[in-house]
């Protein structure tokens, strides 16, 4: 396969997840999962839009329209929702730090416990 091709079917892929989880009832604000989703494909096709067209405009298309179509391109990246990443990898962040001070002191009373 072509890289251009692997590149559209990982879109596809991308759009199909958002179906299922569309229709399986997450939501943006609640979901980090489909945010993720939902910012890569956001992410992915911004780019290209983005920088295909400002770089190569294809054939029948104007160079002005090629900049717009960019333009539209890098306007969909200012679309991503990074407030649930943001607020899943504090939540991350905090039980990574529980867990870590409950095994630090696990060890240290499991230390002061044992016969000398």
């Amino acid at each position: 396969m072509k890289k251009y091709q692997i590149y559209f079917f990982v879109l596809k892929a991308i759009v199909l997840a958002q179906v299922v989880f569309l229709a399986a009832g997450f939501e943006v604000a609640k979901s980090p999962l489909f945010a993720a989703v939902d910012g890569l494909f956001k992410l992915s096709l911004g780019l290209f839009l983005g920088i295909y067209f400002w770089l190569f405009t294809p054939k029948g298309i104007d160079w002005e329209d090629g900049i717009i179509i960019s333009i539209g391109g890098f306007l969909i990246l200012t679309e991503i929702h990074f407030a649930p990443l943001i607020k899943f990898y504090e939540t991350r962040d905090w039980t990574v730090s529980q867990a870590a001070s409950a095994l630090k002191n696990g060890q240290e009373t499991s230390q002061s416990q044992t016969p000398q």
